[in-house]
């Protein structure tokens, strides 16, 4: 049986409340739009925009299965029509280099680990585990230099998941020299590891060095993510806190390779240029704003959101359920496109989106696309189904 998240309720009203758009505003996106092909996406609609630096896809929920196979389509045309080839990760370091090595190597061990970190999530499911097949597939048709590589830039939440992949760095003698005493599932008990195993780096550095070889750049930068983590859940901003993180550990990646591109499917928060007065960040500025402002590096930074219809998700609240998907961020109605996924240019000549907020819900002013550039309608998105590769254990 199909049932509403009693938290869902608020934004569905704001949405119900929003009335209609203007005839000439569908006009101008009947003349603005293209069916994207999942299967073989053609990103020619952006134009110019494909020079950017940045392209950020917002996502609704994890648990509807056109969410991973736009996040797979964007990705690979991104990389053969605009030349990305980093991927940022809502993950942490650790987490994405666990993903990262797999997607290089093939190695079903990295993609055993992985998905048991995520078990009794909205992100277990087969959809996830064949995005990441699906990419270690298309990875092996490029040349070594040209590969997409992956860059975990949040907290991390699967703290198992990253010392299991030090332990597999070195192997198997990092918990041999760092003994795990506790659950570190909360904040203190992973703290006082963390604060230890610095201590312990401090005094022994020799003995990391030779456990991890040249691998000892990745095991600093995981320890830094987990001491990041620990000071991030620590702030009594959270929110806030953690998207500077987020845009911080943008910066280190930039750093590492200045001239690369850099592709980010979230959830839709975090892709907004100008603030909204809706979220938990309605206060604070987000991901997106952080890349864009004035003295930010990044040459260019080009937002997609997306609007689902008819469509419902697979979610974890103490047993998993199956929901309709509701959109807490774009007003409705809109055209109703034929397809199950069509994209709108909403920055083209002439754009009345240009004028006003259009499509936005709880604006600060501005026009649409200060916020966004891109619309993506998607349709009869199915909920995700169960993983069916066999756990570790």
């Amino acid at each position: 049986m199909k049932k509403v998240l009693p938290f869902i309720l608020a934004g569905l009203i704001m949405v119900f409340a929003t009335g209609s758009h203007p005839d000439y505003l569908n006009s101008y996106l009947g003349d603005n739009c293209q069916v994207l092909d999942l299967g073989n996406a053609n990103l020619s609609l952006l134009g110019t925009d494909l020079g950017a630096q940045v392209f950020l896809s917002g996502a609704q929920w994890h648990g509807t299965t056109t969410n991973y196979d736009l996040h797979f389509a964007l990705l690979t045309a991104l990389n053969s029509q605009a030349g990305v080839r980093s991927l940022l990760l809502d993950s942490g370091y650790g987490t994405a280099q666990v993903y990262n090595d797999y997607i290089q190597t093939g190695d079903l061990e990295l993609l055993r680990l992985a998905l048991d970190g995520i078990r009794f999530s909205n992100s277990s499911n087969n959809e996830h585990r064949l995005f990441w097949e699906n990419l270690y597939q298309y990875n092996q048709q490029l040349p070594p230099a040209e590969r997409i590589t992956v860059v975990g830039i949040d907290i991390e939440y699967q703290v198992g998941t990253a010392l299991g992949y030090l332990n597999y760095l070195s192997d198997q003698r990092f918990t041999e020299l760092c003994p795990i005493t506790e659950y570190l599932g909360d904040t203190p008990a992973l703290d006082k590891y963390v604060s230890g195993v610095q201590a312990q780096l401090r005094n022994q550095p020799a003995s990391f060095a030779e456990i991890f070889g040249e691998d000892l750049p990745r095991f600093r930068l995981i320890l830094q993510n987990l001491a990041d983590t620990v000071t991030t859940d620590r702030h009594p901003d959270f929110y806030v806190q953690r998207e500077k993180l987020l845009y911080a550990n943008c910066l280190a990646a930039l750093a590492r390779d200045p001239q690369a591109k850099f592709f980010g499917h979230f959830t839709m928060e975090h892709i907004f240029q100008r603030q909204v007065q809706t979220g938990n960040l309605a206060q604070g500025d987000r991901l997106a704003m952080l890349l864009s402002q004035e003295d930010s590096p990044f040459q260019g930074v080009v937002s997609f959101a997306a609007l689902y219809r008819d469509s419902e998700l697979r979610f974890y609240y103490g047993r998993y359920e199956t929901y309709r998907v509701f959109n807490f961020y774009i007003t409705d109605p809109l055209p109703q496109p034929t397809a199950d996924c069509t994209l709108y240019k909403l920055n083209g000549p002439n754009s009345p989106y240009a004028w006003a907020p259009y499509t936005i819900i709880s604006p600060t002013g501005g026009a649409a696309t200060d916020y966004y550039q891109y619309l993506l309608i998607v349709q009869n998105s199915k909920p995700t189904t169960p993983n069916l590769l066999a756990p570790s254990n």
